[in-house]
């Protein structure tokens, strides 16, 4: 778990950089990119919510059952870093991982990876509510903490 004496956007950003717990491999199409002919921010923004959304499917039991059913994960904050544009026909590697589990909450830190050269493009960070249909904020259940426990990057741990 990170340290509470950084900021969340802080903490996952950092973080980001220490592991890989999944990845998720987009070809940049026209569709991804603005009039100047780059990924814009936004974009970051929706593909982050792509994988995270892609992520919750291959890594937590019952999800596709009970997210939106049961409960709703709701995004509190969301923080990138733009280092370099990715351009048409790029290869981006989205590298996310747990970086912060809370009471009610957890951190998800990604990285978006030019496949080609290794270099990271842009890194994001949000903090995701854990809460009941109606929107209010609950503690994690606990299979799904144990499963967040399972993903969670610690601090010693290298990137692949």
């Amino acid at each position: 778990m990170m340290s509470g004496n950084r900021s969340t956007e802080e903490a996952g950003l950092r973080a980001a950089e220490t592991g890989v717990k999944y990845e998720y491999r987009q070809r940049v199409t026209y569709c991804h990119t603005n009039a100047a002919g780059h990924v814009s921010p936004d974009e970051y923004a929706r593909l982050f919510g792509m994988v995270r959304e892609i992520f919750g499917l291959d890594s937590i039991p019952r999800f596709k059952e009970e997210a939106g059913k049961n409960y709703i994960l709701k995004t509190r904050n969301a923080t990138y870093e733009f280092h370099r544009d990715f351009f048409f026909g790029d290869l981006m590697n989205i590298r996310m991982a747990v970086v912060e589990i809370a009471g009610a909450s957890f951190t998800l830190a990604a990285e978006f990876v030019n496949d080609a050269t290794g270099d990271i493009h842009a890194k994001g960070c949000q903090e995701i509510i854990y809460a009941d249909m109606a929107g209010r904020p609950r503690r994690l259940s606990p299979e799904l903490r144990e499963v967040l426990n399972g993903l969670i990057v610690a601090p010693e741990e290298k990137k692949p």
